[in-house]
């Protein structure tokens, strides 16, 4: 659902709280769930019963990186969480990287915007396109 919780996994705390600003301005009422690292979100993956909307991950985490998580998402069933959009989000991207992202099933990839304007754009825009988009049902867990 669209009212979901949006899952935000990174480690940098400044960046969580430009997201908050940023999703109230938006005037977004989805919860938003920080997350600090992969280990903790897959402790979290494994207590929960609804599915978040939407999953935005650093690709650059410590001890787990990001594309290390959404692999053991993968291959994982109960963690696969089926149309559940997993966005990735960094301070840069090589074209490897952005293959990488793309063949591990990734919804998308954006670099982390340098200005407050330029990062609300950027969560309006994905934050809309998903809200407008089909999706089968989500699973739980």
């Amino acid at each position: 659902m669209i009212n979901e919780a949006i899952w935000i996994i990174d480690d940098d705390t400044d960046d969580h709280d430009l997201v908050k600003d940023v999703c109230r301005e938006l005037g977004l009422k989805n919860k938003l769930v920080f997350l600090t690292g992969a280990t903790q979100a897959l402790e979290k993956l494994k207590k929960i019963s609804v599915a978040p909307f939407i999953i935005i991950c650093d690709v650059n985490l410590p001890q787990i990186d990001g594309f290390s998580l959404r692999e053991k998402m993968l291959a994982d069933p109960s963690k696969k969480m089926h149309s559940v959009p997993f966005i990735f989000w960094s301070t840069s991207a090589s074209e490897q990287q952005i293959t990488k992202a793309y063949a591990l099933s990734a919804h998308g990839f954006f670099i982390k915007e340098h200005s407050y304007q330029e990062l609300k754009a950027s969560f309006a825009g994905i934050i809309n396109y998903w809200r407008k988009s089909k999706m089968p049902e989500k699973a739980g867990k």
